[in-house]
């Protein structure tokens, strides 16, 4: 007994017509989803280059999706034109003065083609040219504050853009230091006029002329030696004429004294002398030679004060410029211990300064002689 199905036909011609509703439902969804129903409103403008640029590349306004590029192409004047649409529902955003920026993420993450809606009351016709935000016209509009442009919360774009005075800063102070080195090498080579050149050229004029100012002081006081040796020689020789004289004067005063004793005895010399055969008369006959004799005697002891007195007179005048010539050998000598002590301490003189031998000096203190 074969089995039959009453209104099959009815129930596969329902099938099939479900299945059509379903397949127009998702297809009517689909382009729903797709905006193939939705009225688009296109614009143009113009970028630099077509990087970060295709077909397809959506547009951004604050997170949301608001459009579209539709096309883009490369004119006669090697710029790059885009024809790009905005979705019905946010053309009343499209104002005069809107503009469309390419943002480029900083650390190559990609990039987004953001809208900024105008300020005007007006809206922005379809079709007609909208600029971008690195164009001059996209400029004027920012400095005149006529678009809404958003301030971005990008923390690496800020890290960067913080970074970037600090290298800044960098920069300079690295450029600062290597003037300052050239500016150091120019003035140790002699070629600086600055002050560190004028410090320098100071210095090596000092250096030049230390043997001459070493020279002039030890002139000077070998000049001080030869004349303090010429004048302890006139000491010395006056000294010695000074003893003689004193012996003389004390032989002269021991001849006095005898005179004076044999003058006092009555039965001495006085009777002697006065005796005709005595010295009297014999010193009064001897055709004066006694006499002469003692004058010359007489002569020398005056000749011998006199000679004490100008040695002692030469003496007074010389101590005064012994005097002089001792302060001035003094002072001479400190300036030359203080360009040297300056030559010691000055980091720029490689080497130092050769140390010379002591002598011994020649000459010998008066206290060391025998009187």
């Amino acid at each position: 007994m074969k089995f039959k199905i009453k209104f099959a036909d009815q129930i596969v011609g329902l099938f099939i017509v479900i299945a059509l509703v379903a397949l127009g439902g998702i297809i009517i969804m689909l382009g729903i989803n797709q905006r193939w129903f939705a009225k688009n409103y296109y614009f143009k403008t113009v970028f630099n280059s077509s990087t970060n640029l295709a077909a397809g590349t959506a547009i951004f306004m604050k997170g949301f999706q608001v459009g579209k590029i539709d096309a883009i192409r490369l004119n006669d004047a090697n710029m790059v034109d885009v024809d790009f649409y905005i979705y019905e529902e946010y053309y009343p955003k499209v104002k005069e003065n809107s503009l469309l920026e390419l943002s480029v993420s900083p650390i190559g993450l990609g990039a987004q083609l953001l809208f900024h809606p105008g300020l005007s009351d007006q809206l922005l016709a379809e079709g007609s040219f909208m600029y971008t935000t690195d164009s001059i016209e996209g400029q004027i509009i920012i400095e005149q504050e006529l678009v809404a442009i958003p301030v971005k919360d990008d923390t690496i774009t800020r890290l960067l853009s913080n970074v970037n005075p600090v290298l800044e800063n960098v920069n300079r102070t690295l450029v600062t230091v290597n003037r300052t080195l050239t500016e150091v090498n120019r003035a140790l080579a002699g070629q600086s006029t600055g002050p560190l050149g004028t410090i320098v050229g100071d210095i090596s004029a000092t250096t030049a002329r230390l043997p001459a100012t070493i020279g002039n002081v030890n002139d000077t006081v070998a000049m001080l030696r030869a004349r303090i040796d010429t004048l302890m020689n006139q000491v010395d020789s006056l000294l010695s004429e000074a003893q003689t004289s004193v012996s003389n004067v004390n032989g002269i005063t021991g001849n006095l004294e005898q005179t004076t004793a044999a003058l006092r005895d009555p039965t001495g010399l006085i009777p002697r002398l006065l005796d005709p055969e005595g010295s009297i008369a014999t010193f009064l006959d001897d055709d004066n030679a006694l006499f002469n004799r003692v004058m010359s005697i007489i002569g020398q002891v005056e000749q011998s004060v006199r000679s004490l007195q100008q040695i002692v007179t030469s003496l007074n005048g010389e101590m005064p410029q012994i005097a002089s010539v001792l302060n001035e050998t003094k002072v001479a000598i400190e300036r030359a211990q203080d360009v040297l002590e300056g030559i010691r301490n000055n980091p720029l003189i490689r080497g130092g300064i050769t140390e010379q031998a002591t002598q011994e000096s020649l000459y010998n203190s008066m206290r060391e002689g025998n009187f």
